[in-house]
Parts: structure tokens; sequence; C-alpha cells
């Protein structure tokens, strides 16, 4: 069963995917100790699907945009939106205990998934049978 990180409330809603809590329950003055290690993980998330555009950053007066912030990445066990390393990065957002520790166990390196992992992901998260021909 595949998990979903990054899905907030303030968030447009992407697929139906369940949205979190709000992320300005989340926010935490620093990070974890191995956060940067945290963000490569999930920055060098395989690719599962790309939107063009650009989602404001909801944290931020300026509303910085970020550019494709709604595609989704995943490790074969999670799938997180591609503005999350930035909502880590920029405000020590806490993810949940389960993600961090999948992320730990690999050594904050991401797995390498066949295309066949990948469908069945994408598939299970969105609904939407990608393979159809």
């Amino acid at each position: 069963m595949i998990r979903t990180a990054g899905f907030f409330q303030e968030q447009p809603c992407s697929w139906g995917i369940e949205r979190e809590s709000s992320i300005h329950d989340l926010v935490r003055p620093v990070g974890e100790a191995d956060e940067a290690d945290i963000v490569d993980y999930l920055v060098n998330g395989v690719d599962i699907f790309s939107e063009m555009g650009a989602e404001l950053d909801v944290l931020s007066a300026d509303s910085f945009p970020i550019t494709g912030g709604a595609s989704l990445k995943t490790d074969g066990d999670w799938v997180w939106r591609l503005d999350l390393p930035h909502y880590v990065d920029s405000y020590h957002v806490v993810l949940p205990a389960d993600f961090l520790q999948t992320i730990r166990s690999r050594d904050y390196v991401v797995p390498q998934l066949d295309q066949d992992t990948l469908f069945s992901v994408l598939e299970e998260v969105t609904g939407i049978d990608y393979r159809r021909k």
C-alpha cells in the first residue's frame, strides 16, 4: 500500500489524494539533525507525474512560486509532491515518523524502480490506469 506525505490542506487538491493536516501545524523553528540528507532524498525521488505550472508557497507572505510543485515523486512506498523538499528545507516541516524511518533505513538513497512499479504506484495513488492502450 502506497502512503502519501506532503499533501496539505492549504494546497489545491490533486487527483483526489487525501490532504493531511494544515501545513501551519507542522512548521518548526529548526529541522532534524539530518535534514539536509532528508531533503536530498525528497529531491531525488523518482518522478511519476509532472505537472506544468507553478504552485505558490503557501507559507510565504510573497507567495513565492514553485515550478512544477504539484508534480509527484515516489520511492516505491511513499508518494510526495515536488514542493515538499522546499517546505522541509525552508520551514522545517515535520514529516510522518514512518516516512522518516523509511528514509533513514535506506541511508537516504532512493531505490531504483522499474517501469511496472512506477505505473503501479501512479495507478494506486491516482486511480487512473496509465497502461491502458
